[in-house]
């Protein structure tokens, strides 16, 4: 094999040309150019150029300044969209704000939904939270279920609203009619128009117990969406890996098995030294294009170690399922699907979770790189 460096390049090369094309937008973010559709996840995204067809979005953080096109799914603990729209826009989170033009139809859902005075939907909008904020313009019709709705701005159609309680503001204009279900009529107040009336059903305050405690639970939910799609994410850039280099994936793979402790001593170091190694290489300034070199190496190695980590789960998953006999590529991809999905869930339990998955980086990481350095015994040599 070849020094690491020349090594992780060939994989960087390879992984582009195998179709992965890996970009990342922060510390710990992947995004992925299909043709004219984009796709993003990790922990924080920041969209602002203009994407020329569909976006898919997951992340801890995820915010949107420039246009999409096409469609726009974006899910996350924070969701901020703004910009354009140029077809139907689907949000899931914590906590979403939206303050952009959309020109087809709108459906958002989270635990604090807030729509400001610059939002125009020109199809239809349907709005689920905890908490519900309307202060843009809804150009066919406005549906919205919370545990609290407070609606200020306006609708050109129909509105229909399910909460606990509903609040009227003074810039709110209904072209239709506006229909509420709660416990208790709404106020209109000075300067509110609603051409066709308020049409109100009484109902129990019980009946939104199970949506004000679903409402909750968005935050969470939204946060286990983004880390799926990682997760995802993860297996197929695992199963590009293991295709474009199986030898020396596998050999990364076993390595973590064999020398455990040294894998995990040298992911430890190269995690915290490569860092302070691009800081003093930039601050030369004549090291600049070397400490951006340096910084791209770094980041593959972040996500390739989650790869190379689930490959050795994978693997011995494998030879639990086939007892040692020769496994295909498809039982190898199934394994470590499998192992993808593993490390997936015991990294959503609490406090363990977070400490396995940072071992399992760190696994990968040092694996990943002694693999890199030239053999250094026979039994080094006999393995390749």
């Amino acid at each position: 094999m070849t020094p690491i460096a020349r090594t992780l390049g060939v994989f960087a090369l390879g992984l582009f040309i195998a179709g992965c094309g890996l970009e990342h937008d922060g510390d710990d973010s992947v995004s992925r150019q299909f043709g004219s559709d984009y796709f993003g996840a990790g922990g924080s995204l920041n969209l602002t150029d203009p994407v020329a067809g569909d976006a898919i979005l997951a992340g801890g953080h995820v915010a949107t300044a420039g246009e999409v096109k096409g469609d726009l799914i974006a899910a996350g603990g924070e969701v901020s969209i703004g910009g354009s729209v140029g077809d139907d826009l689907y949000v899931a989170g914590g906590e979403v704000q939206v303050d952009a033009i959309v020109a087809g139809n709108a459906r958002v859902a989270g635990g604090d939904v807030a729509l400001g005075p610059a939002t125009t939907i020109m199809g239809g909008l349907s709005l689920t939270g905890g908490r519900i904020r309307f202060e843009g313009n809804a150009r066919e019709y406005l549906q919205a279920s919370g545990a609290s709705v407070r609606i200020d701005g306006v609708v050109q159609g129909d509105a229909e609203v399910h909460a606990e309680e509903v609040d009227i503001g003074p810039n709110t204009r209904i072209d239709g009619k506006l229909v509420v279900h709660s416990p208790r009529e709404p106020g209109l107040p000075e300067g509110a128009q609603i051409a066709g009336g308020i049409e109100f059903h009484q109902t129990d305050v019980g009946h939104f117990v199970g949506e004000h405690e679903t409402a909750r639970d968005v935050r969470t939910v939204a946060h286990g969406v983004g880390s799926f799609l990682w997760m995802l994410g993860v297996f197929v850039a695992g199963t590009l890996f293991m295709l474009a280099f199986p030898a020396y994936s596998s050999r990364a793979a076993q390595w973590i098995g064999q020398e455990p402790l040294r894998s995990l001593g040298l992911g430890f170091v190269i995690l915290v030294c490569l860092p302070v190694l691009v800081v003093l290489l930039l601050v030369t300034i004549i090291g600049i294009p070397l400490a951006l070199i340096v910084l791209m190496l770094y980041l593959l190695l972040l996500f390739l170690g989650w790869v190379t980590a689930a490959m050795f789960v994978g693997q011995k998953l494998l030879g639990l399922m086939r007892g040692g006999t020769v496994a295909t590529t498809g039982w190898k991809l199934f394994a470590l699907l499998l192992a993808v999905l593993g490390l997936w869930l015991v990294g959503m339990v609490p406090f363990i979770g977070g400490w396995v998955k940072f071992a399992a980086l760190l696994l990968g990481i040092g694996a990943l790189v002694w693999q890199g350095w030239p053999r250094r015994d026979a039994s080094l040599q006999g393995a390749t």
